[in-house]
């Protein structure tokens, strides 16, 4: 009897001393962005003043430092910092700057029934593919409509945000969640400080199949801008993932189409600016480490209140790919643009053709990305 109290004792220690570990020592994990770009748009850095920041050659994309711990039974603390180069000029010389900044930083619950709330800076619910990290873009660049409707950092802001499960017979949530309106995104970023976004994201998981699932989701926001105006964002997106009981470690297909929309008014103009852009790609794992991928995405622009960095009329792109994954902690992608219309270049070449080759690594403990 002694015996197995000593041992109930013994038991009863070790898992306080897990548990406690687990709260005082927080996960650590790091991701780099190896990239060589070639393209017919940067070859030249024809306005000294202003490098360019998408230059031609080698160079480090972004590293990612990633800590995240339970704070105690009932929230979880969140950092990623994110540390990328910028090129700056005295007008004769270009300098390469190094930027630490933090991507995230949000604490979230972890106790409450069926309710997910978050406080803090955070990439907004708008969309699907606003919510990736730079490492898990499907291509090397965002779409055209993510790039130009919600600037190059994406909708990411501080504020608090509130996921509930609905009643329903498959996976359905809805996020509501409330922006400061004072992000990197101009187009959110109003002079007032009393302005700030709402947005509604909701979303819907099907098992259409043991193999083959079905995600639909709407998403909507608004809030004052830097114009003096109002801006509107709506969107919807789609994505069927198939993989076979039988042979899915060698065979898998993601097939994925988000819609981006942007009406914008500007204060004392009478026409509002109206933007919106697809982008549908398909990915196919053909072998245990390789996947093909192709995307089509394009961009439409009417009334345009800058021409110089958004200017009026359609552009589109096609982007081709191949990726090789040695593991769950290394990638290698090769891809090749080609975009047509939009900005053009600065010898006035309205079509680009890059083509990119990256490379991803990751060590310690990286969470699960969202499905």
């Amino acid at each position: 009897m002694r015996i197995l109290f000593a041992l109930l004792c013994l038991s009863i220690a070790h898992s306080a001393f897990a548990a406690d570990s687990s709260l005082k020592t927080p996960n650590i994990s790091a991701n780099t962005l190896f990239l060589y770009q070639n393209s017919n748009f940067h070859k030249d850095d024809v306005d000294p003043a202003n490098p360019d920041q998408n230059r031609n050659g080698f160079d480090i994309q972004e590293a990612e430092l990633q800590f995240y711990s339970d704070v105690d039974p009932y929230t979880r603390l969140n950092m990623l910092l994110s540390v990328h180069p910028e090129y700056e000029s005295d007008g004769t010389k270009v300098e390469e700057k190094w930027i630490l900044e933090p991507e995230e930083l949000f604490v979230e619950s972890t106790s409450l029934p069926s309710v997910l709330l978050k406080l803090g800076k955070f990439k907004a619910a708008m969309g699907k593919h606003n919510m990736l990290h730079t490492h898990a873009y499907p291509f090397i660049q965002a779409p055209l409509a993510n790039q130009a409707l919600l600037g190059d950092e994406g909708l990411n802001d501080v504020g608090l945000s509130g996921a509930i499960m609905l009643p329903a017979p498959w996976f359905s949530e809805l996020t509501l969640q409330a922006l400061r309106g004072e992000g990197e995104n101009a187009e959110f970023n109003s002079p007032s400080p009393s302005d700030g976004v709402g947005l509604a994201h909701w979303k819907n998981l099907f098992d259409l199949s043991d193999a083959l699932t079905m995600e639909l989701g709407l998403s909507y926001a608004t809030g004052g801008n830097s114009l003096k105006g109002t801006t509107a964002l709506s969107g919807a997106d789609l994505t069927f993932k198939w993989r076979p009981n039988e042979g899915g470690r060698y065979h898998s297909l993601i097939w994925s189409t988000e819609y981006l929309a942007r009406n914008e008014s500007q204060s004392g103009v009478s026409d509002n600016e109206k933007s919106y852009g697809v982008s549908s790609f398909i990915q196919y794992q053909f072998a245990e480490r390789w996947a093909a991928l192709y995307r089509y995405d394009n961009l439409n622009v009417e009334n345009t209140f800058n021409p110089a960095t958004l200017p009026n009329g359609p552009s589109e792109r096609n982007s081709l790919a191949i990726a090789y994954m040695p593991s769950e902690f290394s990638s290698f992608k090769l891809e090749y643009d080609q975009r047509h219309g939009g900005v053009p270049s600065s010898s006035g070449e309205d079509t680009e053709k890059a083509i990119f080759l990256q490379a991803n690594f990751t060590i310690g403990s990286h969470p699960a990305h969202a499905y």
